[in-house]
Parts: structure tokens; C-alpha cells; sequence
């Protein structure tokens, strides 16, 4: 029995040593053992604009509409297009599968409008004719 204590000792001190070390490295790499989400900041239209994380335990693309330091909304979209201002709103489309929303960003909410404006699509959508 005192063997087998002195094995389970042996392996937590050379787990402990390892974990030491590891730390370490990644520090003196710039890193950590347990990395945050990489968060960058898109070019927006006004005070709106979109943030995207990535890495960490996020498993994936993870869009934020932000208004200042206000999130409006947030979601794993493949695409997100906008924002862009028409008449002093603010217009975004968010993607998945090629099926597209379209949203009006009023104050801090964001609806979706079924049937928006040519003038919208055609500035969301430039490409399209």
C-alpha cells in the first residue's frame, strides 16, 4: 500500500512541475494556459458596429452588434453585412445558409423588417442588381 502512495505522490509532483512549466512558457511566449477570446472591433456607420470573438471556449465566429459599449444583439451568423445609415437609420443583414434578415436598428433593439426598401438593399447589397 505505501508504494502506491508514494506513485500517486511521485505523479502529482511531476504533474505539478509540468503545469509549472507549461504556465511559464506561455508567459514568456505572450500567451496563457487558458486563452480569452480574440475580440476585434469591425469599421461601422455612426456609433454602430460590429465586434467578432473568436477562440477561447466560444467554439466559433461570435457577432456582436455594439452602440457605443452597448451590445444590441449577438449571434453565430456566417455572414453580417452593414451597418450602413439611410434617412437616419441604421440598416444591417445578417446571414446563414444564403438566407438573409434584415434588420432596422432602432435606439438599443434591432427588429427585423420583412420587406425593406430598395434603397436598403441596394446599399446593403451593392454587388446585386
Amino acid at each position: 500500500m505505501g508504494q502506491v502512495v508514494l506513485g500517486f505522490r511521485s505523479l502529482l509532483i511531476k504533474a505539478v512541475i509540468f503545469f509549472v512549466m507549461a504556465g511559464l512558457l506561455a508567459w514568456t511566449l505572450g500567451g496563457t494556459l487558458f486563452p480569452q477570446p480574440t475580440v476585434v472591433n469591425l469599421p461601422g456607420a455612426g456609433e454602430t458596429y460590429w465586434r467578432v470573438s473568436s477562440g477561447g471556449e466560444l467554439h466559433g465566429l461570435q457577432w456582436s452588434l455594439m452602440q457605443g459599449d452597448q451590445e444590441i444583439m449577438s449571434g453565430r451568423w456566417q455572414s453580417a453585412i452593414g451597418p450602413v445609415i439611410l434617412d437616419g437609420t441604421v440598416w444591417i443583414a445578417t446571414g446563414n445558409a444564403g438566407q438573409w434578415s434584415v434588420l432596422k436598428v432602432t435606439g438599443s433593439t434591432a427588429e427585423e423588417v420583412v420587406s425593406p426598401p430598395s434603397e436598403v438593399l441596394s446599399e446593403l447589397f451593392p454587388s446585386v442588381k
